[in-house]
C-alpha cells in the first residue's frame, strides 16, 4: 500500500507543466530560400544577417509589414524581417502524443503506475526552448503601425498667417491626395489697405519610408500643391475702396506626419515650402518661404 501511494505522488509530481507554458510565444518561421534580417524597419536600412529556409525567429514586436525578432549577434540583440519573408505563428506547438497520456496519473491499483512516471521527464526536456530569449513577453511591447487612408482636420500658416480645415488621403501608403481650404490676412508693403484671401489648395504627396518606435510613427513625404485664391482688398484710409482679383499660384514643400501609440487614429504633420503666388494687387506680396501646421483624424 505504501509502494503504491509513493508512486501516485511520484506521478503527480512530474506531471506538472512547465513554466513556459504560462506565455504566449509568437514565432516566424522563414519560408524563402532565406530571410535578410535589418537593422531597422527599413529596407534602406544595413543588412545584418541572414535567415535561412526553416529557421524558427522569435517575434517580439510587431511593426506593420515587419516583425522585430531576437538576433543575438546585433548590437542590440534584436534585427527586424518583413512578414511576408516566412509565417508567423502564435502559441505553442502541439505537445507530443506520448506528453498527454502520461500527464494523466495511473490508477492506484496499476501496476505501471511507476513505469509511466518517465515520460513527462522526456516531453519537458524536448519542448524547452533553448532559444527563447529572456526578453519580455510580446504582447507586452505591441505597437503596429497605424494603416492611415482617410483623414480630416485642420490646417494653420502658409506664408502669411491664416487657419482654414483639411483632408487628407493615403493610397498604398506612397500616394497621397491633399485639400485645404484657409483664409488669410496681410497687409500691403506701404500699410495703406489690408487683403483678405480665400486659398483653395489640392496638394498631391508622396511618402517616403517610414519610422517606427515604440512610441512613435514618423512618416517623411515631400509634395507639390495648386494654389487658387481669390483676394479681396480694403484701402485703410478711404474704406470705402475696395477691389478684388483671382491669382493662381504653385507650392513645393517637404513635411513629416507623425502619430503616437496611444493614439494611432490622430495624426500631426509639420512641412516647410516655397510658396510662388502673384501679387493680386500693387504693393502686395503673398509668397515666399512658409511653414504650416496640420492634424488630422483619420477616420479609416
Amino acid at each position: 500500500m505504501i509502494r503504491q501511494a509513493a508512486a501516485v505522488v511520484v506521478a503527480l509530481t512530474l506531471s506538472t507543466s512547465p513554466l513556459y507554458a504560462q506565455s504566449t510565444p509568437v514565432n516566424l518561421t522563414v519560408s524563402e530560400a532565406s530571410a535578410t534580417v535589418h537593422k531597422a524597419p527599413s529596407v534602406g536600412s544595413p543588412v545584418i544577417g541572414k535567415a535561412p529556409r526553416g529557421t524558427a525567429l522569435v517575434v517580439t514586436r510587431e511593426v506593420g509589414d515587419w516583425v522585430k525578432v531576437w538576433w543575438p549577434s546585433a548590437v542590440d540583440g534584436a534585427g527586424y524581417v518583413r512578414t511576408n519573408a516566412g509565417t508567423i505563428a502564435r502559441g505553442n506547438a502541439a505537445a507530443p502524443a506520448g506528453a498527454k497520456a502520461a500527464a494523466t496519473p495511473a490508477p492506484v491499483g496499476s501496476k505501471t503506475a511507476v513505469a509511466a512516471t518517465p515520460a513527462p521527464i522526456a516531453a519537458k526536456t524536448a519542448q524547452v526552448p533553448i532559444t527563447r530569449p529572456s526578453a519580455p513577453s510580446p504582447a507586452s511591447s505591441l505597437y503596429v503601425a497605424p494603416t492611415h487612408i482617410f483623414g480630416i482636420g485642420a490646417v494653420a500658416g502658409g506664408s502669411t498667417m491664416g487657419f482654414g480645415a483639411s483632408a487628407r488621403a493615403w493610397k498604398k501608403d506612397r500616394l497621397g491626395f491633399q485639400l485645404e481650404v484657409s483664409r488669410h490676412s496681410f497687409d500691403s508693403v506701404d500699410l495703406l489697405s489690408r487683403a483678405t484671401s480665400t486659398d483653395i489648395a489640392p496638394s498631391l504627396l508622396f511618402a517616403m519610408n517610414d519610422r517606427v518606435t515604440d512610441y512613435l510613427w514618423l512618416r517623411p513625404y515631400l509634395g507639390v500643391a495648386g494654389h487658387l485664391v481669390h483676394s479681396s482688398r480694403t484701402d485703410l484710409i478711404f474704406t470705402d475702396a475696395t477691389e478684388s482679383a483671382n491669382t493662381f499660384g504653385v507650392r513645393g514643400f517637404g513635411g513629416a506626419e507623425m502619430s503616437f501609440s496611444s493614439l494611432p487614429q490622430f495624426a500631426l504633420s509639420a512641412d516647410i515650402g516655397y510658396y510662388h503666388l502673384p501679387e493680386p494687387f500693387v504693393g502686395f506680396e503673398p509668397g515666399g518661404m512658409g511653414f504650416s501646421i496640420s492634424g488630422h483624424w483619420y477616420v479609416k
